[in-house]
This record gives C-alpha cells, structure tokens and sequence, in this order.
C-alpha cells in the first residue's frame, strides 16, 4: 500500500490550514506529523480520511484517487483513530467490533468479525476485558482499546491522531510499541504527535508542519535540529543524539555570570547538589562522560552541557576523548564522591588527567574504597591522582568550591 498526497489545500471558514501538502507514506513505516498546535496536523489527516474536502490537492491510495472509492472501499483500507473520542457506555468488545463496520452486512456478526476483535484486544494486552465497560476503564486502558478498534479493521494504514494525548510515560511508550508491533505485521501508520521526543523514537520519519506547510521531512535526526525547532515552534533548546535517537531538552536559560568553566566528573546523583550550587554561583557547568538518563545527567542537561554515552554503556572512546576536551577547555574539573566501577572507569582516567592538568580538585566524603567496585586498576589510578593533588584540593564538603572558584582567573 503506497499512501500519497500531493498539493492538498483546505480552507476553514476563511482560514487556509493546509497549503500545497505533498508526500509519501510507504509499505511497513511509521512516519510522524510535529508541529505546533494548529499547524494543520489534525485537518491533513481528516482530509486524508476523507472527513475533510480539499480545495485543491488529491490523495491517492494505490494509485488510485481517494475520492473516487465509495466510503465503506475507503474503510477497508484507511484505519483513523481521532485525537477526540466520546465516552460511551458500550461493553469493550461492542467498542472494538465498531472497526468491523466496513465488513458486517445487516445486523449479525461472522466468525472472523469476532475472531479480528478477539485478536485485536489480545494485541493491546487487554484479552478478557470483552465484558468491562468503556466508561469504567483508565485514560490508557481506553486508549489501548481504541487502537484495538481500528486495528480489527485489518486496513493497510493507520491515521492516528494524538494516540498519546493525556497519558503517562508508561502508557505512552507502550502505545506507541503497540503501533510498531502493528506495522511489523503488515502495514503503514501516520501519526500526529505532539512529543518530539517520542516521535524521534519511534518513527522513520517525520513531517515538520509549520502553519499549514510542510516546512521540512526526513529522517528524525535531519528534521530535529535546534534552528528546526525554534523556527516551527519559536522555543530555544539543546538537541542531543544518544545511542541513535535524538533527545529534545530545554536550553539552558541563563548565560554563566563569572566568566569560568567547570567541569564535573560524576554519575548516580554524586553531582547534581556540586552543579547546582556552582550555577546558582553563576558558574558555566559541564559534565561528562554520564550515561543518558543517570540523574546527574538530567541535572547536567538543564543547567549546561554533558558529554554523554548510551544508557547502561560502558563509557566509549568517542566519548572519553570529548570528556578529555571538556577538561581541557575548563577552567576547573571536580571529581566527586561518585561510586566507581567498570562502566565508568575511564571517568577515573580523565580525572586523571585533569590532576595532571592542574585542574582537579576532588571532593571525598568517603574513603574510596567503599566506593570502588572496579578492583585494583581503579585503586591504582586514585591513588596516582591523589599524589599528585594538594592536600587542599581534596574536600570533604562541595560547600567550598564556590569560594574557591573565586581565586580562578579564567583559561
């Protein structure tokens, strides 16, 4: 099934919400709509569905042109879950059996109607709630049995709007790996998404709509970029690519006061309390190598810049090197009271370095073999950075840096 739109228009009353939308959706992928609200992501889709007349444009399924297939041919082959659905008060099999409609001639039902929505609940993990009432379900038991509505329907495509509107993270990320496991048995989805982070996850591609226009498609990291996304969506924010996904977070929104650079080797929560006083200090922070999710790295990510690696990844040479950057570029490195092992050596070794540097001042709150799980090579190396430091350098208390930081002139 190829899906393709070419150079669709829609008025609204006096307003033009889609302008000359043209693209492609192909056999066994997940492409996503981003965009602001009301930037058109929720009309392209009604008009793909046939809800909506274009103006001028024609959407073709197969080579053949939309308009020309009676509506039930359409139903066959065009799965539309709205961004809206009402409360009802039917049983959830009633519900999921709504998606057999194009196939059910009269009032009765055949055995592959209740055999498609007894696979379509099983498919959404919901096997034996056929009896539970729609209305007496949580916001992503309901979801799921929409989407178990609409994949009963046994089309070629999928056109989900906001599937993951008002939802937790965990149902979230389960409706959207419920949406892959759908494509991987045969078909193709279009989703409208409100979460880039989300859409980058777990889409092939994405449309980035900006007032009507498709401002820009591709793949999720050509399409998300820092210009992209202040200029779709007007906000400043850092992009970062982490083990093949690309991660949207909030840029930093205040530039460092005091002129001076530190770095922060840490991980497991040792250095969230050292950067954040350090920024309230007025202190450019950095930090690295932190694996992607670690609480420190989300500490890191809102006030300055991280070097990072893949979650529960040993640290690569890729990011080892960019960390060896950041210290030298420092005005000053902390190691913190951080619990060492094998993934995470190598933030040893660069604080190694930073002490040969001149750089490193080390904070110990306690004795380094309770924290050291990575044997006698990490004994070693601690014990090497530690003859080389000042007794001065090595703090029990974070507290101080601050006012040490002060006697730094910058690099």
């Amino acid at each position: 099934m190829l899906l393709e739109v070419k150079g669709l228009k829609v008025v609204l009353g006096s307003s033009e919400v889609l302008k000359d939308a043209s693209f492609e959706l192909r056999d066994g992928e997940v492409v996503g709509l981003l965009g602001p609200n009301g930037s058109g992501k929720s009309t392209l889709l009604r008009t793909i569905f046939g809800a909506l007349k274009p103006l001028k444009g024609v959407v073709y399924l197969d080579g053949k042109k939309l308009e020309e297939l009676e509506r039930k041919e359409i139903a066959k082959l065009l799965g539309y879950l709205p961004q809206e659905s009402s409360e009802t008060g039917l049983k959830v099999k009633e519900v999921v059996m709504l998606g057999r409609t194009p196939y059910i001639h009269g009032i009765s039902f055949k055995e592959e109607d209740l055999n498609a929505v007894k696979k379509a609940l099983k498919l959404v993990g919901l096997s034996g709630f056929e009896e539970r009432r729609f209305s007496e379900l949580s916001g992503g038991e309901k979801q799921k049995v929409l989407l178990a509505r609409v994949f009963a329907q046994h089309t070629d495509v999928l056109l989900l709007d906001e599937p993951t509107a008002h939802l937790d993270i965990s149902s979230q990320l389960e409706i959207m790996g419920l949406v892959r496991k759908k494509v991987r048995e045969g078909c193709s989805a279009l989703i409208a998404i409100h979460d880039i982070n989300l859409a980058s996850a777990y889409c092939d591609r994405l449309l980035l709509i900006k007032k009507g226009e498709i401002f820009t498609a591709g793949r999720p990291e050509e399409v998300i970029t820092k210009e992209n996304i202040r200029e779709v969506y007007g906000a400043d924010v850092d992009v970062r690519r982490i083990g093949g996904n690309v991660l949207v977070i909030p840029s930093k929104r205040r530039e460092p006061e005091k002129g001076k650079w530190i770095h922060v080797i840490c991980g497991g929560g040792s250095g969230s309390d050292i950067m954040r006083g350090l920024w309230l200090h007025g202190y450019r922070i950095s930090a690295g190598v932190l694996n992607a999710l670690d609480s420190d790295w989300f500490t890191a990510s809102e006030l300055g810049e991280v070097v990072d690696e893949k979650p529960f990844s040993e640290i690569g040479v890729e990011a080892y090197e960019r960390n060896l950057e950041f210290i030298e570029g420092s005005d000053a490195v902390v190691l913190s009271n951080l619990i060492v092992g094998r993934g995470n050596l190598k933030n040893l070794e660069a604080a190694l370095h930073a002490a040969k540097l001149g750089k490193l001042f080390v904070i110990e709150r306690d004795e380094f073999e309770r924290r050291n799980f990575a044997g006698s090579e990490a004994l070693e190396i601690y014990g090497k950075m530690k003859s080389i430091l000042p007794k001065s350098r090595i703090l029990k208390d974070e507290r101080e840096l601050p006012k040490i930081f002060e006697e730094l002139t910058p690099s």
